[in-house]
């Protein structure tokens, strides 16, 4: 009973958060509990930006049981993310939940930290996330309509492939070197980065919605529960330090990506 599970941004509340398939993927780790030594959620498993926490609540009342379920055969871990507002102000006590900015596993010879990640993220600004969340009651907190996210995601791709153009002309011109695109995207790299920062020397975190496991299996993202993300419904094991990627279905076995 070795494997942590990780999972991140279900963003329950949202229109576009697959709550179904989230459900069902608690429901399989409920199953196979006796092979799991823990899950950790990297926040944001509730849109609680400008949203009334009962309605969300009550919207997400199987979700919420099954988490309890769970919580009574082994340790359920949440890690508060930008939009955990309110759960930011409840007693911990009163619920029986573990809440908390940050959270370390040993296995091995490995120590893995996980965290939320917005604070790597150069274009995490509380005042656009609050305008972007609507007004805030009975699931109307994406005036977007679902565009956001797709529109986010072709924006930051746009950006980075212009930070490689500049770079391939700079090195051209300054070393006549041939340029290497870089592999990972800014936020990413700052990710990775902040390990320098820490004792530990691998990290996992959420917040962008992109999946992912660094090539040296260094850092990871497990990314997120919405359906509008490029790949969504995906999730993190973690085993004897190795962490491995894959996408939950429903039929069938879960897809491992590479």
């Amino acid at each position: 009973m070795t494997r942590v599970v990780v999972a991140g941004d279900v963003h329950l509340g949202s229109s576009n958060a697959n709550a179904d398939a989230f459900n069902g993927f608690l429901d399989w780790i409920y199953r196979t509990r006796d092979d799991v030594a823990e899950l950790v959620l990297l926040g944001d498993v509730w849109d609680l930006v400008r949203r009334d926490p009962f309605g969300c609540a009550w919207e997400t009342h199987d979700t919420i049981m099954r988490l309890k379920r769970l919580g009574e055969h082994l340790p359920v871990r949440i890690v508060l993310g930008n939009h955990d507002t309110y759960l930011r102000t409840l007693d911990a006590s009163l619920y029986d939940v573990n809440f908390s900015d940050h959270h370390v596993v040993h296995q091995r010879d490995h120590s893995i930290r996980f965290c939320h990640g917005h604070a790597f993220d150069g274009f995490q600004f509380d005042r656009l996330s609050k305008r972007l969340s609507g007004p805030g009651d009975r699931g109307e907190i994406d005036p977007t309509n679902g565009l956001k996210d797709p529109v986010v995601a072709m924006a930051r791709a746009s950006v980075r492939a212009g930070t490689n153009r500049v770079r391939s002309l700079y090195t051209a011109v300054t070393r006549g070197a041939r340029f290497e695109p870089v592999r990972y995207p800014r936020r990413e790299r700052r990710a990775h980065a902040y390990l320098d920062t820490v004792p530990e020397d691998k990290l996992v975190y959420g917040h962008t919605h992109a999946p992912y496991v660094h090539q040296d299996n260094l850092a990871a993202n497990p990314g997120s529960w919405k359906s509008t993300a490029p790949v969504h419904n995906t999730y993190l094991v973690i085993e004897a330090g190795h962490i491995e990627l894959y996408r939950y279905r429903r039929d069938g076995d879960d897809e491992p990506i590479e």
